[in-house]
């Protein structure tokens, strides 16, 4: 079976950056390895 492949991004300029942190967290941590191949988009609280 072929991977679906997903993208999580996080983070960001808000004020609620660590909350986006942690739920990203979660997230990842429930996508099963063997079904996703997963590309992780981090934004900093600067924007980069």
């Amino acid at each position: 079976m072929k991977k679906l492949r997903v993208a999580v991004l996080f983070g960001g300029r808000s004020g609620e950056h660590d909350v986006s942190l942690m739920s990203a967290r979660s997230v990842l941590a429930a996508l099963d390895p063997a079904r996703y191949e997963v590309t992780q988009v981090g934004i900093s609280l600067d924007g980069e």
